[in-house]
């Protein structure tokens, strides 16, 4: 097992490596589509895990990119490009069982995009002081909610998760930047894994109402 995660190490870290030039829809030096992963286990993985969370928040992505040189995720509006380290990937997913919490933080990622597209991030600026840390706890809970409903296709360990996200914490309360306390963003990962609903608007609402309980605004 091992060998095979070091093959896939290799396969994903070539490519950046190899310094190829930015696909259309990925326009960083050193970015990459999902679908040029030499890896076939890796590009499967990751070419269906864009599809699932697409569906899931019924939202597209005009690309969904690797960069060899950023140690992170984040979702780019201007572009509309979902970007996750290449090198941060693989420490997350290492070893290649908890592939599932990877997943999560894309999840989490595109539920920035969602909260985008649909004007959350304004509504939460307005109301709420501590206003990045309301919108990362529901960004949590919407990964949760994604993580819950593929959970219902594939065999998913929720502790590794929560444990993850748990470990995502920050002590900066005193700070605008300040995300939520490690507790806080293991329940709302984890209440959003449990919540069960129709469609991806009552999953929002369900955790704008969980995000109000976590008093942002204290």
């Amino acid at each position: 097992m091992r060998r095979w995660w070091t093959y896939v190490a290799g396969a994903l870290l070539g490519l950046g490596a190899m310094g190829a030039p930015a696909h259309a829809g990925c326009t960083g030096a050193y970015q990459y589509p999902v679908a040029d992963i030499e890896s076939d286990i890796m590009r499967s993985i990751l070419v269906s895990t864009q599809a699932d969370i697409q569906e899931f928040f019924n939202f597209r992505f005009d690309a969904f990119c690797m960069d060899s040189e950023e140690y992170g995720a984040y979702y780019d509006v201007q572009e509309n490009t979902l970007v996750v380290g290449v090198e941060f990937f693989l420490d997350v997913a290492n070893p290649p069982g908890n592939i599932n919490r990877a997943i999560a933080i894309l999840a989490h990622e595109a539920a920035h995009a969602f909260q985008a597209k649909h004007g959350l991030l304004n509504m939460l600026v307005e109301t709420n002081p501590h206003r990045v840390k309301c919108i990362e706890l529901h960004a949590d809970f919407l990964s949760g909610g994604y993580m819950g409903w593929r959970s219902e296709k594939y065999d998913i360990d929720v502790s590794k998760m929560t444990e993850m996200f748990y470990g995502f914490g920050d002590q900066y309360t005193d700070q605008d930047t300040h995300h939520g306390l490690g507790p806080e963003r293991f329940i709302s990962f984890r209440q959003g894994f449990l919540t069960k609903v129709d469609d991806e608007i009552t999953l929002s609402s369900v955790g704008i109402a969980y995000v109000s309980q976590a008093k942002c605004d204290d």
